[in-house]
């Protein structure tokens, strides 16, 4: 009896084992499924990084463009008195290429074009001339 007993369990064993082995295999191969997913996603966002600094480079480009186009209306309208730029101004305005900001500084002799990282080094010093007093 205890033969039999110590067979049938052998054998559940052996089963549970098989068992096991088997979840283990499916469990590698899902495993290995996934680290391709991840392997192709990584180059994916990789792609995508540099597509990303890439338009920021571009993006750079077109609003050091943007501030020379400003800055050469703004000199020629307040300081040349050239009509013929406040045509041109005026009617980018009335068209929607200038909105009312970059209309006021191609206009106003007051209104200085500035880009954003000016405007941040204005804040700065202001803000280092605060503290120190």
């Amino acid at each position: 009896m205890a033969i039999k007993d110590f067979e049938h369990s052998s054998f559940e064993i052996e089963k549970e084992n098989r068992s096991l082995k088997y979840q283990l295999e499916l469990k590698d191969d899902e495993i290995d499924s996934l680290k391709g997913e991840l392997s192709t996603k990584d180059k994916i966002i990789s792609k995508l990084r540099t597509e990303k600094e890439k338009i920021k480079q571009e993006l750079q480009k077109f609003k050091g463009f943007w501030h020379s186009i400003m800055s050469h209306f703004h000199k020629r309208i307040c300081y040349d008195k050239d009509e013929n730029y406040k045509i041109v101004s005026d009617d980018l305005y009335k068209n929607g290429i200038f909105d009312s900001n970059d209309n006021e500084i191609a206009n106003d002799i007051r209104r200085k074009v500035k880009t954003k990282e000016d405007i941040e080094k204005l804040k700065n010093r202001k803000k280092d001339n605060f503290e120190l007093k």
